[in-house]
């Protein structure tokens, strides 16, 4: 459980699925302004899963596309800015040793955060789509503690040779799956709220339920006056949808696209 306080000292800022990678420079270079913009005048900075498009070796830090946003966020946290981050689908394989060397605090998925006098939780969000059977077999099977010593040894180019399979196999599955499997399903919604396992903590039921995964940002109703949820977007070359809490008022939804942000 971490414990942000009141807000008097900065605002505190989430984002998710940047997607980061050598096939969009486009992207890193919003990350950039970003991180040179709003990111700076934070006190902290969540980042909820799939920064990098994929990650499965240390190797790829030597990369000019990998070594531009690492180094950003180390020069975040050589600010003062606390980031944190929780691994998503596409870059499970980050390890708390590695990032740390980025001033990175690696946070297990879920996480839950105590704002100001709300109860939050942090999580990637492919948890929540519990209707993707096939999804949910596979998650537990590549992250199962046989399949990374299996993985481990084999050489950088084979790794990202199997990563890249995977993400085109993925993406042609998700375009013929319809939204009702792909989405996080309301019963899934409710039951992480009310702290279910494996949602479950001291702080539960949570006032308030952030995450991203499903690319589709909303600010969400969930029990009326005292349930919300936070769904972060995807990044895209026209901008990027983040979460704002300064401690003066509710969360909001900003986007951002390299200028002057608006909130939703």
């Amino acid at each position: 459980m971490l414990d942000i306080g009141d807000g008097a000292d900065g605002p505190v800022l989430f984002i998710s699925d940047l997607h980061l990678g050598p096939d969009r420079p486009d992207l890193q270079t919003l990350f950039h302004a970003f991180c040179a913009g709003p990111a700076r005048q934070a006190r902290a900075l969540f980042i909820l899963g799939d920064l990098f498009d994929y990650w499965i070796h240390p190797a790829q830090a030597r990369e000019p596309a990998y070594a531009a946003p690492l180094g950003d966020l180390a020069a975040l946290a050589g600010h003062g800015v606390a980031v944190y981050l929780l691994v998503g689908n596409r870059d499970f394989p980050l390890s708390s040793a590695f990032l740390r060397r980025y001033g990175v605090t690696l946070i297990p998925d879920p996480t839950a955060l105590r704002l100001g006098v709300s109860h939050v939780l942090l999580t990637h969000g492919d948890l929540l789509c519990s209707n993707d059977h096939r999804y949910q077999r596979f998650r537990r099977m590549i992250r199962h503690p046989l399949t990374r010593f299996l993985l481990r040894p084999l050489p950088y180019p084979w790794l990202r040779r199997l990563a890249q399979g995977l993400r085109r196999g993925s993406q042609r599955e998700v375009a013929r799956k319809p939204i009702t499997i792909t989405d996080a399903h309301p019963d899934a919604i409710a039951a992480a709220l009310q702290g279910a396992s494996p949602f479950a903590s001291p702080l539960a039921p949570y006032h308030l339920l952030i995450h991203g995964h499903t690319h589709r940002p909303q600010w969400e109703e969930i029990t009326p006056g005292r349930q919300h949820r936070l769904v972060l977007g995807a990044w895209e070359a026209a901008g990027a949808f983040y979460g704002y809490w300064d401690g003066a008022e509710a969360m909001k939804l900003v986007f951002f696209h390299g200028g002057e942000d608006s909130s939703t």
